[in-house]
């Protein structure tokens, strides 16, 4: 009864509750891998990242090319301005992955950080994510 009063124990105090209200400061020079798009998942050996390299900028790859722009975070809430992208062309996999990937950031209203700032949840106007990442360390 001990142990697994023990385990459940750990298992509450590892998966921690979404954080809502991530702000720009918590956001500021980090950098994720993306995991999963509008609940389709990634394709196997395509990256879509998303870094947020200074205050009021975004920046990353979203499959195929690069993309850069304005963003707005407010405690919780995100915008994406305007974003420029690179015009390269990839396999048709690649560039199908990255449609789906810029369309989930013009979609982008909220954020939610979990699993203890590993993990970065951008929702639109429903109850599922559009976007789940996992943080990238030392990049």
């Amino acid at each position: 009864m001990a142990v697994a009063l023990a385990l459940s124990t750990l298992l509450w105090a590892t998966t921690t509750a979404p954080r809502s209200g991530a702000g720009e400061a918590d956001m500021l020079g980090t950098a994720w891998l993306a995991e999963d798009i509008s609940g389709r998942g990634v394709d196997d050996g395509t990256r879509s990242t998303m870094e947020f390299v200074k205050p009021g900028q975004v920046g990353g790859v979203a499959g195929c090319n690069r993309y850069f722009g304005p963003l707005v975070l407010d405690g919780g809430t995100i915008a994406f301005g305007n974003l420029a992208a690179t015009r390269m062309m990839c396999a048709k996999p690649v560039m199908v992955q990255e449609q789906r990937f810029l369309k989930a950031l013009a979609q982008a209203k909220r954020l939610d950080l979990g699993h203890e700032g590993q993990t970065l949840l951008i929702y639109a106007d429903g109850a599922e994510p559009v976007l789940r990442f996992s943080r990238i360390v030392n990049k």
